[in-house]
């Protein structure tokens, strides 16, 4: 049996789309000492499983709606106006508790490879090569 997957949608404004989660991404910034995102999480649910990106720090400032975290076991939903700060190591999961789209600026110090693994985890290129290839930028530990 053989699984079509859509890739990633571009759109013409330079945002990449994951077809799986419908989350969005537009690189604002990418230097050796960060990466900035805005993002928008148009569904409710869980983007990803739980992960640790073991180098860098991963900033969530919430534009609109509200968002939920877990981090190192601490839950906590975050609303427009509000950070949450994930450090170097910490085991983290991110969420949108809604039926409405969250916004959100990301940022990511440092940036490390972080963009190149999100553009080509949404084009749909094999998730557990890119953990081996990107083991620098994160890590999903056994429950």
């Amino acid at each position: 049996m053989t699984t079509a997957v859509k890739a990633a949608a571009v759109h013409g404004d330079g945002v990449i789309e994951n077809p799986r989660s419908g989350e969005r991404v537009e690189f604002v910034s990418e230097t050796s000492e960060a990466l900035t995102m805005l993002t928008t999480w148009t569904r409710p649910g869980h983007r990803a499983t739980e992960h640790v990106h073991p180098n860098m720090e991963e900033r969530f400032e919430v534009l609109e709606g509200r968002a939920a975290f877990r981090v190192d076991g601490v839950e906590v939903v975050a609303a427009a106006g509000e950070v949450v700060v994930v450090p170097p190591g910490s085991r983290h999961l991110a969420w949108n508790p809604t039926d409405a789209p969250v916004r959100l600026k990301v940022e990511m110090c440092p940036g490390l490879r972080w963009a190149e693994f999100t553009r080509r985890l949404f084009r749909g290129d094999d998730a557990m090569q890119l953990l081996s290839e990107y083991s620098a930028e994160v890590i999903v530990p056994s429950r």
